[in-house]
């Protein structure tokens, strides 16, 4: 029911992590490492990666005694998650889960920053999301570099979901991502239905992960720098639909929200026209994307 009280959701508790991988051609290993630390249990969904790619994660996963769950097709992200959430909430040990992405490295005490977050937040009883601090990831970065302490928390209205710890019980109630979302906008999703709910979302800003988001590339326009992301046209496709989608379904109960996301869009895409590649074809798939949004469709992209 909207708003129900979390108060029984323990102060501290045993945290499930879900990774997600499809072909991966990050630093696998590493990025699994490092998690590790932080939970008490790792689950890697793998999404239907090709065959060589798929011994390589086994191999990893072996030596790193990692729970494996393989899909023999790409379900998309929010169905691969599901799966290894279900698996999670199949016992009642875990009091949070956390999601990580293939490509996301946490810096150490990453766990321990995002439980001080909760325990410093007087309203943790109707906290249903706590979410890092993300930066970019470089080739030199870490996921600790050029961070100074802030605050324990501050309160947010969503958050990108590698590295977010759901709580359990909000899982339970309000139910797990959208599957039909397949890719992008999965977070801010769930995220928003949190929040419809009465429930609130917090940011650690001392919990740092390091993410990479397309491949970046940096330019300077009137003498002022900035990233362009250059994901791929079927990714714009996803991020177009996904986002009216979310526009019809929260705009009373997070109007605010939805305004600032679509002046971020405006900005993303003069950005794309301006620098990026095959910019005609990936607006091409914006507009398909909105159009099938209208249209109610909805899953993998089809043609």
């Amino acid at each position: 029911m909207p708003g129900e009280s979390l108060r029984d959701e323990p102060k501290k508790g045993k945290i499930c992590a879900i990774m997600v991988t499809y072909n991966p051609d990050s630093p696998l290993e590493q990025n699994i490492r490092a998690v590790l630390p932080q939970v008490d249990k790792l689950i890697i969904v793998d999404n239907g990666s090709e065959l060589p790619i798929r011994a390589h994660i086994e191999a990893i996963a072996s030596s790193c005694a990692v729970q494996v769950i393989w899909n023999n097709e790409n379900l998309g992200l929010a169905t691969a998650l599901n799966i290894g959430i279900r698996s999670a909430l199949g016992s009642d040990d875990f009091d949070w889960i956390a999601t990580f992405d293939q490509d996301s490295r946490v810096a150490a005490g990453f766990r321990d920053a995002m439980l001080q977050a909760y325990l410093a937040c007087p309203y943790r009883e109707s906290v249903g999301i706590i979410g890092p601090h993300h930066v970019a990831l470089t080739e030199n970065s870490t996921a600790g570099s050029s961070h100074q302490e802030h605050d324990s928390f501050s309160e947010i209205t969503a958050v990108m979901q590698s590295g977010t710890f759901l709580s359990t019980k909000a899982l339970r109630i309000y139910g797990l991502f959208d599957d039909s979302f397949f890719i992008d906008y999965v977070d801010f999703e769930l995220c928003l239905r949190i929040r419809k709910n009465g429930l609130r979302i917090i940011e650690a800003p001392n919990a740092i992960i390091a993410h990479r988001l397309g491949n970046p590339s940096r330019h300077t326009l009137f003498g002022k720098p900035f990233t362009v992301c250059n994901h791929s046209a079927l990714r714009r496709y996803y991020a177009a639909r996904n986002r009216f989608r979310i526009y019809s379904r929260y705009l009373f109960s997070d109007f605010a929200w939805i305004c600032h996301d679509v002046w971020s869009w405006f900005k993303e895409i003069v950005k794309l026209a301006l620098f990026e590649e095959n910019r005609l074809k990936k607006l091409a798939y914006m507009a398909r994307g909105g159009w099938d949004a209208l249209r109610g469709r909805h899953g993998m992209y089809a043609r």
